[in-house]
């Protein structure tokens, strides 16, 4: 919930590797950054990447900005919901899936 109707901005809560997320997300243009929380165990870290577009049905490629070589592709099929994959750099890329809804 929150955040407007009209942006990927807001709180995001879903799952990621069988594991509870919630994300912060703040969108300025085609920049999105914020924070991810995975529960169970808890861990928090940053991240911050660009949205192919602004409209409705986009793709982001969302970074961790806390020092760690891994990423979020998402796919964002509306401003609500979104699915894609958590990816690590030593894993060799994929990890597991990921999805969300705010």
């Amino acid at each position: 919930g929150g955040g407007t109707s009209d942006s990927y901005a807001g709180t995001w809560t879903g799952n990621v590797c069988g594991r509870g997320l919630t994300m912060v997300l703040s969108q300025n243009g085609t920049s999105l950054s914020g924070t991810y929380t995975f529960s169970d165990p808890t861990f928090s870290d940053t991240c911050s990447g660009s949205l192919s577009g602004t409209g409705p049905s986009a793709t982001a490629r969302l970074n961790s900005t806390g020092g760690h070589d891994w990423w979020f592709q998402l796919a964002f099929s509306g401003y609500n919901q979104f699915t894609g994959g958590f990816y690590k750099a030593e894993k060799g890329g994929l990890v597991c899936t990921v999805n969300a809804t705010k």
